[in-house]
């Protein structure tokens, strides 16, 4: 499985077949560069506009978004590949207050060549027991650590103790050009890396992941984005 940040809470995963699934692309309101990028499916874990932007995903992809507040699964055959996905839904919050603030949130949770991924999208609230269970499994976890209108450090930290995932992807935090972007962010990435133990810098925007080399021990992994 190939991995690349995108930038924001924007990630592109593809299969040793090829099919290739964007998750939360961004609009221009996030000041990064946007890539040139084609996908057989495109996530969408919420309707905000820095989480929803389908339409700069070339392709013609098929877009999975939540259309209930209920638990939802989405199989899909991607004809260019013949490969079968699979898509749980998990409903979440984008804050603590069962989403009166900010709206709902869909975790997507996808099973792949061996590997759970879960991305979060803007949880804003630790996990309940019955979220854990539904999720159940995450070998790699996409976390929001940027705090104000997602989870903050300290909150990050007590949903991967949740999950206990091998492989972590921090995303959602405050960079330099996100600074102007009101009401978005306010910790940064260093605010969560002197919380965790071990942590990778990949000095690269990807890299490679299967299910016989997912590290023992929990390891935060660092993608550049631009």
């Amino acid at each position: 499985m190939f991995v690349r940040y995108l930038g924001h809470s924007c990630f592109y995963v593809r299969s040793s077949k090829g099919t290739s699934v964007v998750v939360d692309p961004y609009s221009s309101y996030i000041p990064y560069s946007f890539p040139s990028i084609e996908a057989d499916v495109v996530l969408l874990s919420h309707e905000h506009r820095d989480h929803n932007a389908s339409y700069r995903v070339m392709g013609n992809p098929m877009v999975i978004k939540a259309t209930t507040p209920a638990l939802m699964e989405n199989e899909l055959n991607i004809p260019r590949t013949k490969e079968k996905v699979t898509f749980y839904g998990v409903p979440t919050s984008h804050d603590d207050f069962n989403g009166k603030r900010r709206g709902p949130n869909m975790v997507w949770h996808f099973y792949w060549e061996g590997v759970h991924f879960v991305h979060l999208g803007d949880l804003g609230h630790v996990l309940n027991d019955a979220q854990v269970n539904q999720i159940s499994k995450a070998d790699v976890l996409f976390v929001p650590i940027g705090g104000l209108s997602t989870l903050g450090p300290a909150e990050a930290g007590l949903v991967i103790n949740q999950l206990k995932p091998n492989i972590i992807f921090p995303m959602h935090f405050k960079t330099p050009k996100l600074d102007k972007v009101y009401n978005l962010c306010q910790n940064t990435l260093d605010d969560f890396l002197i919380r965790v133990n071990k942590v990778q810098d990949q000095a690269s925007m990807s890299m490679d992941i299967d299910q016989g080399t997912l590290p023992k021990e929990q390891t935060v992994m660092l993608l550049r984005y631009e």
